[in-house]
C-alpha cells in the first residue's frame, strides 16, 4: 500500500468570539495551495487513490479543492473520524486496510500526520513535519504498520513551482 498524506491547507485562525476549531475553513491562501498542490502531484504522476479526509471543515475543503483541481476521474473519497486530531493510530490503520487498497491519500492535521509519517517509517517520535498543504508519500509492501514504510519524498508549498 502505498500512501500520500497532506496536511489541510491554511485555514482561518480560531477567532475569540469561540469559534470552535472543527468548523475552521479555509482561506484564500489555503485554496491556492490546494490548486498548485494538485498541479503539482499531477506533474509527478502520483495517484490519489482512494481519499480518506478527517471530518473538519479544514480538511474536507482541502479534499474538495485539491480535487476540484485534479484532471481526470474523481476519486473516491471516504470520510474517517480516525483522521481528526488526537485520533487512535491503531484505528486508523484498522480504518485503512479495510479500504483493502494499493493507493491511499491520507488528508488530516497536525501533530497526528506527523506521528503517523513517523510511525510508519518505524519511530513515531521523529515527527516528520508537515508545512500546511505539504505532502508526504510513503511506500508501504505490506501495508500500514509501525515500521512498514520508506519516506520517497516530502514537499511544502514553497517547492510546489520548483517541481
Amino acid at each position: 500500500m502505498n500512501l500520500l498524506l497532506v496536511r489541510h491547507a491554511h485555514a482561518e485562525p480560531l477567532a475569540p468570539e469561540g469559534m470552535i476549531d472543527a468548523d475552521r475553513a479555509l482561506t484564500d491562501r489555503g485554496r491556492e495551495q490546494c490548486r498548485r498542490l494538485a498541479r503539482t502531484l499531477h506533474r509527478l504522476q502520483v495517484p490519489l487513490g482512494t481519499v480518506v479526509v478527517s471530518p473538519l471543515v479544514r480538511a474536507k475543503q482541502t479534499c474538495e479543492e485539491l480535487l476540484a483541481h485534479w484532471p481526470g476521474d474523481r476519486p473516491e473519497v471516504q470520510e474517517c473520524r480516525h483522521l481528526a486530531p488526537e485520533g487512535k493510530v491503531r484505528k486508523l490503520v484498522n480504518f485503512l486496510r479495510g479500504l483493502n487498497q494499493e493507493q491511499l491519500t491520507l488528508i488530516g492535521h497536525m501533530p497526528d500526520m506527523a506521528r503517523f509519517a513517523g510511525w510508519m517509517v518505524g519511530d513515531k517520535r521523529s515527527r516528520i513535519h508537515f508545512a500546511k498543504a505539504g505532502a508526504a508519500y510513503i511506500e508501504s509492501p505490506v501495508g500500514p504498520g509501525r515500521g512498514h514504510g520508506m519516506l520517497m519524498w516530502l514537499v511544502t508549498p514553497t517547492w510546489f513551482d520548483a517541481i
